[in-house]
């Protein structure tokens, strides 16, 4: 069976609309959300679980922290368990939480289209105290993990003026995009074979 829709790799700074988009993607196009940070949620519960109901706020510096050292081994057991997924998804799939450059290469070698969401810091902001309730604390946005997204290739849709609705559509437009693409190619192959 044909997956109708290409995987998708979300990357980005906090509040640039990724898990909007995921959630959208998920709910309007029938794509299984998976988080890389599901494993290091699962580390951080366990090695503090007093923080299991503190806010995101609180939780995030914790969270990168634990998220760094799980990096740091080979292979990166966040992209293991993704594989893991992978294996066991008929369903296309959206990751919304895409970090790192290694990240984003393993992603475009496992055939997910990536793409960057960005947005100016004030809009960003203003989202991220709508849907939290409090900014996080400054040294958060310092941690390398909200950093190189800037450095990633992929499809760039800057979201500061647009609506949830606009945003969530131009994704959309550039999944099928690269469907299409990706299915004329395939094309242009069989007829020279």
């Amino acid at each position: 069976m044909e997956r109708r829709w290409q995987h998708v790799f979300l990357m980005g700074p906090m509040g640039a609309g990724k898990s909007t988009v995921a959630q959208y993607l998920r709910r309007e196009m029938g794509y299984v959300r998976y988080s890389l940070a599901s494993p290091v949620e699962a580390v951080l519960d366990i090695a503090a679980p007093w923080l299991k109901d503190a806010s995101k706020a609180v939780r995030r510096p914790y969270l990168q922290r634990v998220g760094r050292f799980l990096r740091e081994f080979k292979p990166n057991p966040l992209l293991l368990a993704a594989e893991e997924v992978l294996k066991h998804t008929v369903s296309p799939i959206v990751i919304d939480d895409g970090r790192t450059l290694e990240e984003a290469v393993w992603a475009d070698q496992h055939g997910f289209l990536v793409i960057v969401l960005t947005a100016s810091e004030f809009v960003r902001r203003r989202r991220i105290l709508a849907r939290d309730g409090e900014l996080p604390d400054g040294r958060t946005h310092e941690d390398m993990t909200e950093q190189q997204w800037q450095h990633a290739r992929g499809f760039v849709i800057d979201t500061s003026d647009l609506t949830e609705d606009e945003m969530c559509e131009m994704v959309r437009a550039a999944i099928a995009s690269r469907w299409r693409a990706t299915r004329e190619k395939g094309e242009n192959q069989n007829d020279e074979a």
